[in-house]
């Protein structure tokens, strides 16, 4: 992906909202916290399933949550995701895995990931 694609990402005004990042990794959330605001997306982190809830109910701006699906180790990401088509059904979900899960039709990027791979999924699921 050329330079010039994540300058147009970065100065799109159209974005809608807010991501919020659910990992309980810090370094990996601090990472793709950092690629996602110099693509001039709006952040906010979490790291568990209670903080994100928390996060969800405090802040209507947030259009989408990147989720780690084995939050603490096991699988809480899908029962979190599961929450969120329920309780905030017009917020967008992208989960991460290392191993797909059975995602009941949400979208998974798979571990490892590219950041620009991150991008081109966030971007389609945001405008899309």
């Amino acid at each position: 992906m050329s330079s010039g694609y994540r300058k147009v990402a970065a100065n799109d005004s159209t974005t809608p909202g807010r991501i919020l990042i659910v990992q309980d990794d810090f370094l990996l959330r601090m990472e793709t916290a950092g690629d996602l605001r110099r693509w001039g997306y709006d952040v906010v982190e979490a790291f568990s399933e209670s903080e994100a809830r928390r996060a969800l109910g405090a802040d209507p701006r947030i259009g989408l949550v990147l989720l780690d699906v084995n939050i603490g180790g096991n699988k809480h990401g899908l029962e979190l995701a599961r929450w969120i088509r329920v309780q905030h059904p017009e917020t967008k979900i992208l989960l991460t895995a290392a191993v797909a899960p059975e995602a009941e039709g949400i979208p998974v990027l798979d571990k490892p990931y590219r950041p620009l791979d991150l991008l081109q999924h966030i971007d389609a699921l945001l405008k899309g």
